[in-house]
């Protein structure tokens, strides 16, 4: 299982090789005047959900547990306990503030990508894009290939993080003009 730390920069160069010229032949195509801002979002993007997926669904370096799924469906158990907790603060850290700001970048580039996007839009991108991550970590695990739990306040904070994103990209456009209408 060593060779899965090098393939997310290799998936990243794969994805990067076949998008450039597949978008350049588009942009031909359809006669579009090439947008260099536009298509380096788009490309920062693709690294981003890679980077992403890599992080949250594939196999991870410890033993899987023989063990059932570890599955919480009650809001703010998780949290609570992380809150609560008296040992080493980075676990904290790690849990709390890293299962937002992971998913800060959705907001952005919703803001980013499509410059009238209503907060409900936003709302469920980053709900929907969260719950497919926790599905499929808990599918993964129930067959045996990844040990992730399944946890109704990773939800909660991944949205959070999406919105914040959101409402960072949109304080900023006042001052940042992301795109031109």
């Amino acid at each position: 299982m060593h060779y899965i730390n090098g393939l997310p920069i290799l998936l990243i160069i794969l994805s990067l090789v076949v998008y450039l010229p597949l978008r350049y032949l588009i942009i031909q195509k359809k006669k579009e005047t090439l947008r260099i801002y536009h298509e380096i979002t788009y490309i920062l993007m693709i690294i981003y959900i890679e980077s992403l997926l890599y992080l949250t669904v594939f196999p991870t370096h410890h033993p899987i547990p023989n063990e059932s799924v570890s599955i919480n469906l009650i809001p703010f158990q998780t949290i609570a306990m992380y809150v609560e907790f008296e040992g080493n603060v980075d676990i904290q850290i790690i849990n709390l503030l890293g299962n937002i700001i992971v998913f800060v970048p959705i907001g952005i580039f919703a803001v980013i990508l499509k410059k009238k996007i209503l907060f409900r839009e936003v709302l469920i991108i980053g709900f929907a894009s969260t719950c497919f991550i926790e599905i499929t970590q808990l599918m993964f695990t129930s067959i045996g290939i990844i040990y992730r739990s399944f946890d109704i306040d990773d939800i909660i904070l991944n949205t959070i993080g999406v919105l914040i994103g959101y409402f960072m990209a949109r304080s900023s456009q006042k001052f940042i003009p992301f795109r031109k209408s």
